[in-house]
């Protein structure tokens, strides 16, 4: 009887812990490779990255980049966390000119770009800004997924 019972069970608990969590950001390839001379970037930290030209793919629609050292970068989706009620994507934007926190103007919640994981500063989001890979040789930055 209590392997009925256990037997039973089993499908019940499956079903019950599934994540409480869908991929929130999709998961694109890209790879997109920037100048770091360029003035465009150089003097900025952080400085935002928007698709066009041979980066004609940059994240979903743009990606922020925070410089640790010369030689280490984060780069993080300007797509905001949150689950919108909305249809459409919530991006998230500088408030002043190198602010290393961002906030997305449709929900509130701010993100902190300066730490490494793209860290919540302040909600309703859940999860932090979708991080991507960065390599950097010479001048030039690489960041891809």
């Amino acid at each position: 009887m209590k392997k009925l019972i256990t037997l039973l069970l089993i499908p019940f608990f499956t079903l019950a812990c599934q994540k409480d969590s869908v991929e929130i950001i999709p998961n694109i390839r890209f790879t997109a490779e920037i100048n770091l001379d360029n003035p465009q970037y150089s003097g900025s930290n952080p400085f935002i990255v928007m698709p066009g030209g041979t980066n004609r793919y940059v994240g979903i629609n743009g990606v922020v980049v925070f410089e640790v050292t010369p030689t280490e970068f984060y780069a993080f989706d300007l797509m905001c966390t949150h689950q919108h009620d909305k249809t459409g994507s919530f991006f998230v934007e500088e408030v002043n000119k190198g602010d290393v926190v961002l906030k997305c103007p449709e929900c509130g919640s701010e993100f902190n770009v300066a730490a490494e994981y793209g860290s919540i500063v302040k909600g309703p989001a859940k999860w932090p800004l979708k991080r991507y890979q960065t390599s950097v040789s010479g001048s030039i930055l690489r960041i891809w997924n």
